[in-house]
């Protein structure tokens, strides 16, 4: 298959309440864990990368790090039973744009670090270029923090507001909108909590598919219930992270003369295969190819 647009997929799912997995990947194994468990569950996933994970595989360079990446995906998703679609996740604008131009079939742009007026105007910019050449658009309004690792500033949580949200989505025609629940990027713990109120809120004014951000940190009872309160689409990262290292390491472990990262990349590869099966089960999206 070629790479596909998620819209479709995102309605259905907003429409029949089920969520669609947002997937990362930081290199090409994780990458063909994420499409052998597609293929195995007959699902539907969305492949993603994030600007961190651009700048790691484009040793430094992040719109080196979109070329890689993009050539892997349609690889990928060429030799895939399974529908595959590409994201790009929380980019810059410059990302954003260079991601349209090279094939991707979803993207996100980050705005947190710009004034609501500019992530309204440059969302619009982009949901316009997008649109005209058929790509699925993301946006973020309030912020879902990223400690990566250091101790949470609960000022850096800034919950999503309903008049906010339906502002946003009005002036701007994402596809899909992120919100802020109280989830928070990085975490290795499932013991986060979300603001289901608040969600209820935001969805009796926004018809727009609503994006999940942290969810390796939110509760399994608390994703599900927020799924079915309107949650269209899931993001998932720092769980596949842990089990593929963990995999690695397992290999390592027994076999300490082990030096071949054929082998052990394969362990990784396994242990994140698993994960993926059971968090495409638990979304709901498994057998919706």
């Amino acid at each position: 298959m070629t790479l596909v647009n998620p819209r479709s997929w995102i309605l259905k799912a907003h429409k029949e309440g089920f969520a669609i997995g947002g997937f990362n990947a930081n290199n090409f194994e994780q990458l063909q864990a994420i499409v052998k468990a597609a293929e195995l569950e007959n699902a539907p996933v969305i492949v993603q990368i994030s600007h961190r994970a651009l700048l790691y595989l484009g040793n430094g360079n992040e719109i080196t790090g979109l070329q890689y990446f993009a050539d892997m995906a349609k690889r990928a998703a060429a030799n895939s039973t399974a529908p595959i679609a590409l994201h790009l996740d929380h980019g810059t604008e410059l990302e954003a744009t260079q991601a349209i131009g090279l094939g991707f079939t979803s993207v996100m742009f980050d705005g947190e670090s710009h004034t609501r007026e500019e992530n309204i105007a440059i969302s619009k910019k982009i949901t316009d270029l997008a649109h005209k050449m058929d790509i699925c658009m993301e946006a973020e309004i309030g912020a879902v923090p990223k400690p990566d690792g250091a101790e949470l500033d609960e000022a850096d949580l800034v919950l999503t507001d309903p008049d906010d949200a339906l502002d946003f989505v009005e002036k701007t025609s994402v596809d899909m909108l992120a919100i802020a629940l109280g989830s928070v990027h990085g975490m290795q713990a499932k013991e986060n909590d979300l603001d289901l109120a608040r969600l209820k809120e935001i969805r009796a004014k926004v018809e727009t598919p609503l994006v999940l951000h942290g969810s390796s940190g939110v509760t399994n009872e608390a994703i599900q219930a927020a799924i079915k309160m309107g949650l269209s689409k899931i993001n998932i990262a720092t769980q596949l992270n842990k089990a593929f290292t963990l995999g690695v390491r397992k290999a390592l472990d027994e076999k300490q003369n082990l030096v071949d990262p054929r082998k052990y990349l394969t362990q990784g590869m396994e242990a994140q295969i698993e994960v993926v099966r059971e968090r495409i089960q638990f979304l709901g999206s498994s057998g919706k190819a």
